[in-house]
């Protein structure tokens, strides 16, 4: 529940162990996603995330549930970038996600995924050497969303931001936000 971070937790919680009594499978890797992308992380750290919904993935997989799976790996990639972890090893995960997601056919997943690749690599500066590329590459994403997926391009126009904003480029940063107009629209 909204404003009751303590009472989703419990709520949370008594899913996790009713799905966990009832050794029913099936709902498995929606629940984790549910419960470590909209709950726990509210009172407990990030970091108490990643091997849940790793978790999420494998069973997801296992049971042919790759949508629920897919999306445990985008929340957990994520979460790792947040944490703070070392670039380097946040890209090559990345990398390794994004061949994931090509596989299973999850464009929409891959796409949220090459979004924190190509953040990842303007961070480490290996797309300075293309002059331009990261901007092309948020580009063409933005103009995918606009035909196909709405809310990708919110996720396209906040990693850019943030890239914008750690480097203090405070008119490019300003340029995004007036471009992204009211973001509020895209929501569901």
């Amino acid at each position: 529940p909204l404003c009751k971070p303590q009472h989703a937790h419990k709520m949370a919680k008594a899913a996790e162990l009713i799905l966990t009594k009832s050794g029913t499978r099936s709902s498995v890797a929606h629940t984790i996603f549910l419960t470590h992308t909209y709950c726990h992380h509210w009172i407990s750290p990030i970091q108490d995330s990643i091997a849940p919904l790793l978790e999420g993935y494998q069973v997801g997989l296992e049971i042919g549930d790759t949508d629920r799976a897919c999306f445990c790996l985008v929340v957990r990639s994520y979460r790792i970038y947040f944490m703070g972890q070392p670039l380097a090893s946040i890209q090559n995960e990345l990398e390794a996600t994004v061949q994931v997601m090509t596989q299973l056919k999850q464009d929409s997943a891959r796409l949220r995924i090459l979004i924190l690749l190509t953040t990842v690599k303007r961070l480490r500066g290996g797309l300075d050497a293309e002059a331009g590329a990261d901007d092309k590459i948020m580009d063409s994403m933005l103009a995918t969303a606009a035909d196909t997926h709405n809310t990708l391009s919110a996720f396209v126009n906040l990693m850019k931001l943030e890239v914008f904003v750690l480097f203090q480029e405070w008119e490019e940063a300003i340029d995004v936000v007036e471009k992204a107009g009211n973001v509020r629209l895209l929501l569901p």
